[in-house]
């Protein structure tokens, strides 16, 4: 068996005590990516443009490990919003996931690390 190996974006350094990604074995496993540009921390308000940012990070990150979106396992979406934002993350995750969907679950919570983000995802892929 192998160690596990951690997986960052280039040129983006990380101060929290948690690794990006982790690949193990045939296991891609991403820790919660929010819906910020990973070089300068901005973000747009909008749910579409963070879920779009967060996938983007997320796919960014799955493709330094040696795998794509499309061998997505398992993910779980946190969202300050469900009420009034579920239809637009759902409109943004079709643009990125088509096919053999991801088993998910999306669960409601009060808040985010920062003010102002609205979505969290974290998933399993398998590398081939």
């Amino acid at each position: 068996m192998s160690a596990p190996r951690t997986v960052s974006l280039p040129g983006v350094t990380h101060t929290l005590p948690f690794s990006p990604a982790l690949v193990w074995e045939n296991l891609v496993f991403v820790s919660g990516q929010v819906g910020k540009d990973p070089m300068t921390d901005a973000f747009d308000e909008d749910i579409a443009s963070q879920t779009r940012q967060t996938l983007s990070n997320i796919k960014a990150l799955l493709e330094a490990a040696g795998t794509t979106l499309d061998k997505t396992l398992r993910m779980t979406i946190y969202m300050t919003d469900m009420q009034n934002e579920f239809a637009g993350m759902n409109t943004v995750f079709k643009e990125f996931f088509a096919g053999t969907l991801p088993a998910r679950s999306t669960v409601g919570i009060s808040h985010l690390a920062k003010p102002g983000l609205k979505i969290e995802i974290d998933l399993v892929a398998y590398r081939d």
